[in-house]
């Protein structure tokens, strides 16, 4: 059960973050939340039947849609709140991911619902695209923003056709938020379809730096000479690529690459990097091989005078995002939203977002450290976060039993959740 009022944890993590909401959707707000981080179900429904103050089911639907139209401001008040507190601050050592997820839906009468390709299956499945940016600094990832990419198809089912934006129209417009927030991480890594030359002009613009595969029919020069990229690579002699070593800061997992670089000009964006990589495995004799072969990708960045091992591991580090939409699934209900609207679909991830920072902050302010030996993943964070709040559930529990052997029971529940005095009959 939930008792909101009672959890110094929502208590805190919202509190302070100047905004002007009604009372309705203030609890409507912290108790979705809080319903995400307890249930093992996220709708409406499910959180209000287990929730001990104040709202039913219409009360919470009606307060969540008015919120809708706020998640953004509070989305960002939440984020600059969190940069106040040192231990979780976004570092400059740390990274940016920018990537797209497919959130699976079963119906296609649901606002910004499509088919979309996925790098997981050959079938186009049916969902909502989401873009979003993520931070990644060694103990500490949490995400930053997101926006919704709708096809132009399904835009002009609903009448909406004015509002199409491409993927990477909506990539530039999270630079440009990110880079309002004025945080000192510059470092941003992206898979090679958000690798385009108006992405890059955006990011060089803001000082930013960057680490992206890159499609191999990109042209490049190269000593006065244009190559494509998979030209240049099939004139790299075996003899020019070493062998590398570079540790997945998250997993620890080491992984074996040879690499080759060459320092390039690109018409329009300047000089660049490319690191051309061929992974590799251990044979049963303990031999290093080539694990795919005739296979190599390459990595194309801004910052020229870096080596291929810390680009390559710093690159890796773009698979934080990945491992985040997992937790954010299997431990925040990511794809449950039940809501047919494409703000309510928003508010929803929104919402998930703040649950997910929520579990940082509540571990680096010391709250969950007492309940789960360790809180490496997501998952245990969630499990210390439900232990605590069940101990708070039981408390309260034990103090209305001593107090009803004297007291009126509504009175006892209205006092202990609204801090209203109660004589004692």
């Amino acid at each position: 059960m939930i008792i909101v009022s009672e959890n110094p944890i929502i208590q805190e993590f919202f509190e302070d973050l100047g905004l002007k909401l009604n009372p309705r959707m203030n609890i409507a707000l912290k108790n979705f939340v809080y319903g995400l981080l307890v249930n093992e179900r996220a709708s409406i429904k499910n959180i209000a039947e287990n929730t001990i103050q104040g709202q039913n089911e219409r009360q919470m639907n009606r307060a969540l849609h008015e919120l809708s139209m706020k998640s953004d401001v509070i989305l960002r008040d939440n984020f600059k709140r969190l940069q106040e507190v040192p231990r979780i601050a976004i570092k400059s050592t740390g990274v940016i991911a920018l990537d797209e997820h497919i959130i699976p839906k079963t119906g296609r009468h649901i606002e910004g619902v499509d088919y979309f390709h996925t790098t997981s299956g050959d079938k186009n499945i049916l969902g909502l695209s989401m873009l979003s940016t993520h931070y990644y600094g060694g103990k500490i990832e949490y995400p930053i923003d997101l926006d919704l990419y709708r096809r132009q198809q399904e835009l002009e089912k609903w009448g909406k056709e004015e509002l199409y934006r491409s993927k990477n129209e909506i990539a530039r417009e999270l630079i440009r938020k990110y880079d309002e927030l004025g945080v000192p991480c510059k470092t941003w890594v992206m898979d090679a379809y958000f690798m385009t030359k108006e992405n890059v002009k955006e990011l060089d613009s803001r000082g930013f730096f960057y680490i992206s595969k890159i499609k191999r029919n990109w042209s490049v020069t190269f000593q006065r000479k244009h190559w494509s990229v998979s030209n240049l690579q099939a004139s790299i002699s075996e003899s020019e690529y070493e062998m590398l070593e570079a540790i997945n800061a998250k997993t620890y997992e080491k992984k074996y690459f040879l690499a080759a670089v060459r320092n390039v000009f690109i018409k329009k964006i300047g000089n660049h990097r490319l690191v051309f990589l061929k992974e590799l495995e251990k044979s049963e004799s303990g031999k290093f091989r080539e694990k795919y072969l005739n296979g190599w990708t390459c990595l194309v960045t801004n910052m020229v005078d870096t080596s291929s091992k810390k680009l390559i591991s710093t690159y890796m580090k773009r698979w934080t995002i990945e491992t985040s939409y997992r937790d954010e699934n299997q431990e925040l209900h990511l794809h449950g939203c039940m809501w047919r609207n494409i703000e309510g679909q928003y508010c929803f991830i929104s919402l998930v977002f703040l649950a997910y920072r929520l579990l940082i902050w509540a571990e680096h302010m010391g709250y969950l450290s007492a309940y789960a030996p360790q809180l490496r993943t997501l998952g245990k964070k969630r499990e210390a976060f439900k232990r605590f709040s069940d101990e708070i559930f039981g408390g309260w529990i034990t103090e209305l039993k001593k107090r009803c052997e004297n007291c009126q029971v509504a009175k006892i529940i209205y006092k202990l959740i609204h801090g209203v005095k109660v004589h004692n009959i």
